[in-house]
């Protein structure tokens, strides 16, 4: 789908695990299940924390994150953790639910437009692409012009429906890619950054700031690019993770491989 405004204020929106709390909680809702679920049209989660503890992990690659939360159930003893990874400049690795795992590519045609692509997957039993777009308000010939531009735009209010927000409906904005873009493009074409006041929930968003601010400046004085030097992404797979478990487990180890793990001790890159 294409975005208009810059990749960058869209990338923040992709790695900011807290927001999708409130801005998608009607199609996110909270319910005593054991983990994410995908069931119809409606993703229910096992959390009514809105307020999760981020920490971070450098990478090679870029950064691992999590945001850990009170779940419903066992919440004396447990946490609800999900894990994001940031895949230097553009990709997005989120949280699995228990029908698929998804990746966002973020990719900037300029200075003031981009192209989303939000990727879901499974190894085994494959994602029927006409359902994922239904979902997602992605169809083309309904929600997207033939070009992936969108029918719901910033100048006709994303066709926001006040009376189904009446109703309970958080947005009144059909589908999660535009439900965030609408985020996205309220803020214009490139935010102006200099007056925010970021706090405990932007973890994700102060790293790649410093990051991609570093990485733009070792370009400029002739250094190498970010994730083109050794090392470089570990072997076997990059992974995501959500679940309930054990307080005080400790969430680098979730959903890593064996030799990414043993990779990521090399590197001794701890948590912040």
């Amino acid at each position: 789908m294409h975005v208009a405004c810059n990749w960058a204020q869209v990338l923040e929106g992709s790695i900011d695990s807290a927001h999708s709390s409130s801005l998608h909680s009607s199609v996110m809702p909270s319910m005593d299940v054991d983990g994410a679920k995908a069931a119809g049209d409606i993703w229910p989660r096992p959390s009514t924390d809105k307020a999760p503890r981020m920490q971070f992990q450098l990478t090679s690659f870029g950064f691992r994150y999590a945001a850990i939360r009170k779940p419903i159930a066992n919440s004396a003893s447990h946490d609800y953790v999900r894990v994001t990874l940031f895949v230097a400049p553009f990709t997005v690795i989120i949280p699995p639910n228990d029908q698929y795992k998804m990746a966002q590519m973020l990719f900037p045609i300029d200075d003031e437009n981009t192209m989303f692509y939000w990727v879901a997957w499974h190894e085994t039993k494959g994602i029927p692409q006409d359902e994922w777009r239904k979902f997602c308000a992605a169809e083309i010939g309904v929600d997207l012009f033939s070009d992936f531009r969108k029918v719901r735009t910033l100048e006709n209010r994303f066709l926001q429906d006040r009376e189904a927000m009446k109703r309970g409906d958080f947005t009144g904005i059909k589908g999660i890619p535009a439900q965030d873009m609408a985020m996205w493009e309220s803020m214009g074409p490139i935010t102006d950054r200099s007056e925010d006041n970021l706090g405990l929930s932007d973890v994700a968003v102060i790293q790649f700031r410093r990051q991609m601010i570093a990485a733009a400046k070792r370009v400029r004085d002739g250094g190498p690019a970010i994730g083109t030097t050794e090392p470089r992404i570990p072997k076997g797979k990059l992974s995501s993770f959500e679940g309930i478990v054990p307080k005080f487990t400790d969430w680098r180890t979730l959903g890593i491989s064996g030799e990414e793990l043993a990779f990521m001790r090399e590197q001794n890159t701890p948590a912040a």
